[in-house]
């Protein structure tokens, strides 16, 4: 069984520009990424190994503000419509309900904007009961508050 999540937004910018901001750089993960506390810790810095830009194959090291880290993996990074990643490693409450964790962004062009979508499927341990579907829930929610977060700055920042 896996547990798929989603979360949605509009921004009203090109896809490239949007792609830019949320899968372009490493920063971006922090700066929009503010967690659901205290359920989902923010992400408080996060580094390529081998150094920018983000590419296929990178590893990302992701410091959270709960003091866990997590290992990213760059599974596709297809500009400007496709970023998926999966875990290396997972911090300890990921590694005690989960075998794996894999995201996907897709950016699709909207009238004058860009529609992002932001999944996740969890592959739960066996027999975790219904706490991985809880965690998956307020996962959700700290996803469609990064999304709101990123189309927020955008749409507030001058063209």
């Amino acid at each position: 069984m896996v547990i798929e999540i989603e979360a949605r937004t509009t921004v009203p910018r090109p896809r490239p520009e949007v792609f830019e901001a949320a899968a372009g750089s490493t920063a971006g993960l922090a700066r929009y990424f503010k967690g659901y506390p205290p359920f989902i810790p923010a992400i408080v810095e996060a580094t390529l190994e081998g150094g920018e830009p983000p590419r296929t194959g990178a590893t990302r090291h992701v410091r959270m503000s709960d003091g866990s880290r997590i290992v990213e993996r760059i599974l596709a990074l297809e500009a400007p419509a496709l970023h998926r990643y999966d875990m290396l490693q997972l911090n300890p409450l990921q590694r005690l309900l989960c075998t794996n964790m894999v995201a996907e962004w897709r950016f699709e062009e909207r009238g004058a904007g860009t529609q992002v979508t932001w999944a996740y499927a969890i592959h739960p341990r066996p027999r975790r009961g219904p706490l991985p579907r809880l965690v998956g829930f307020f996962l959700q929610k700290a996803m469609q508050r990064c999304l709101d977060t990123l189309a927020s700055e955008l749409a507030s920042t001058p063209r």
